[in-house]
């Protein structure tokens, strides 16, 4: 029973990246700008991906977050991130319940441009993650404790006659102790921008995490590959909404979440 237990907790799907629904991207900010960009979203499953990547049935998974994430440029070269949230979960199967509501993971982190031409940037960003308040630690498999993170970011954007297009493509590396790798994490963004004010994107992320000992218990390692699709609107100069969905379609040891989100970027 107990070890039924950690199998299908674990599975609740605290964010390994930190994925944010809006683009944030490898484009750096100049010296005294910067972006803010805030969320909520709301997310529900009633399947969960076993160890064999098969979905079972769930009796019910949902979910409730807000997030704030900030960029600030330091210098034409370097900018300081932040991003922070919080969050309200309540899981149940035929065994076990568990609810929470509290602070999400913590990110801080520097972001140095590596190379810059029109239309095309490379950079790197170094971040210390803060585990968040959770106080089972087999819900918080995915957060692993505090970890620090390394991670590259490649973006393109290319006008044409029909609009805009843009690709910005990331690869981060996470690690507790430094000792191990703990995650892993892709993500790459497709956008198009068809006028000034609307612009429609397609994401994807995919998220490792290595198993775990957690209070004498080994948990599992899990993975997670999640698509989402949304489509902002400039209301004003600087400033968008986004609003989207997303879907987990395909995991280990992880819900079958599926999402809904609105976002607000404002450019200062």
């Amino acid at each position: 029973m107990v070890g039924k237990f950690y199998i299908f907790i674990v599975c609740v799907g605290v964010w390994l990246g930190l994925a944010c629904p809006a683009f944030a991207g490898a484009w750096n900010q100049r010296a005294g700008e910067g972006q803010v960009i805030s969320t909520s979203s709301w997310s529900q499953a009633d399947r969960i991906y076993n160890d064999n990547f098969d979905t079972v049935p769930l009796q019910g998974f949902s979910k409730t977050e807000s997030r704030l994430y900030i960029e600030q440029g330091v210098t034409d070269w370097l900018t300081v991130v932040g991003n922070g949230g919080f969050q309200s979960l309540d899981f149940r199967d035929s065994d076990s319940r568990f609810q929470f509501e509290g602070l999400d993971d913590l990110e801080l982190g520097v972001q140095v441009k590596t190379y810059a031409r029109e239309g095309f940037a490379t950079s790197v960003r170094l971040s210390y993650i803060f585990d968040n308040d959770i106080d089972n630690r087999a819900v918080d498999v995915i957060g692993g404790g505090d970890q620090f993170e390394l991670r590259a970011l490649v973006g393109q954007s290319r006008e044409t006659l029909l609009g805009d297009f843009f690709y910005d493509a990331q690869f981060a590396l996470r690690s507790e102790s430094l000792d191990r790798l703990d995650g892993v994490q892709t993500a790459l963004t497709m956008g198009f921008k068809p006028t000034q004010r609307w612009l429609a994107m397609f994401q994807s992320y995919a998220n490792y995490a290595s198993d775990q000992e957690v209070d004498g218990f080994t948990a599992p390692e899990q993975i997670q590959l999640s698509l989402n699709l949304s489509l902002a609107r400039q209301y004003k100069p600087g400033r968008y909404i986004q609003i989207g969905t997303g879907r987990t379609v395909l995991g280990r040891n992880i819900v079958q979440e599926k999402s809904l989100f609105i976002g607000i970027w404002t450019d200062y």
